[in-house]
């Protein structure tokens, strides 16, 4: 990770999310505000980021300011949910309390060392796009796996009956079962009859 402060590794990512930057001051319902950042989402995306830096502002004044805005917003009619991004220090947990009351907060802190990046992601996640894996790569084979599990003496036409069946569904499989079960207890019908 660079030397970059705190807010500017927020800002990064969050770009890289397709969020836009705002100018700044703000001016909702006649009352300018500005934070160190402002980000509004795109698309799916309603959320509305205030990056706050705790090094640089007192809680009191996070305080205020997020309250205020979130008020204001309110006043406006805004239907984008308020998201407070702390990086820095992390806030005592009364005034994380307060806040949580008038927006979502998460306190990202300021990751550092190798897994800095890692860090600051997990703790952006909610506000990050789902990344779902490569739909060209190797994929599990359900069958595959249920084999190497079965033990090795299992009947080769229990096995096939019962694997037959489940490419139709559950109702297949109990049927399969059904029959092997009837099956084997006829087996033994005829083994008590001779004996």
């Amino acid at each position: 990770m660079t030397s970059a402060s705190p807010v500017d590794r927020v800002v990064e990512v969050l770009l890289g999310a397709k969020f836009l930057l705002m100018k700044q001051p703000l001016v909702v319902a006649s009352v300018p505000f500005e934070f160190p950042a402002l980000l509004i989402g795109t698309g799916n995306s309603p959320d509305l980021i205030a990056v706050v830096d705790s090094v640089t502002d007192t809680e009191l004044r996070i305080r205020q300011k997020l309250d205020g805005f979130s008020r204001a917003l309110d006043v406006a009619g805004s239907r984008r949910p308020l998201t407070a991004v702390i990086a820095g220090p992390k806030p005592s947990d009364a005034t994380l309390e307060v806040l949580s009351r008038v927006c979502r907060v998460l306190p990202v802190g300021t990751p550092s060392g190798d897994g800095a990046d890692a860090a600051l992601r997990d703790w952006l996640a909610v506000l990050l796009p789902l990344r779902l894996p490569d739909a060209n790569g190797a994929t599990a084979d359900p069958f595959g796996e249920l084999v190497k599990a079965l033990p090795a003496g299992l009947d080769d036409g229990l096995r096939k009956s019962l694997f037959d069946a489940a490419s139709s569904g559950s109702p297949s499989v109990q049927e399969a079962l059904r029959k092997l079960i009837v099956s084997s207890l006829a087996g033994l019908d005829q083994i008590t009859e001779a004996s």
